[in-house]
């Protein structure tokens, strides 16, 4: 089955130290990418169940995240696979609350 995802991996590099593995098998997707389309449901359950949060909590989601990969891009510090999950799940999150954030604005103004 993950196999099936090798030609849509939608930009991810896919290295296989970044990558988790699953059966035995290396994911086709960093552990950033599995982690911001992780992010991207939680963003979408909170926009369906509960209130959003303010905009400027995704600001700070997706400082961290590019401050992780400042750090592990331009300084060459060393990240684990866990720390990119978890920065990935952030920055995926921030965006996802931004996308559902425009789209209640919009929604609002056009039923308002």
């Amino acid at each position: 089955m993950v196999n099936v995802f090798n030609n849509y991996t939608f930009g991810c590099h896919g290295i296989p130290d970044r990558c988790y593995k699953f059966k035995g098998v290396h994911m086709p997707f960093c552990a950033r990418c599995l982690g911001t389309a992780i992010g991207h449901v939680i963003s979408l359950v909170q926009f369906i169940f509960f209130p959003l949060w303010p905009i400027w909590v995704a600001l700070i989601g997706l400082a961290v995240m590019l401050l992780d990969w400042y750090l592990q891009n331009q300084l060459k510090l060393y990240h684990s696979n866990f720390s990119r999950l978890i920065t990935g799940t952030l920055g995926g999150y921030a965006v996802g609350l931004i996308i559902w954030t425009i789209i209640q604005s919009i929604y609002m103004y056009i039923a308002g």
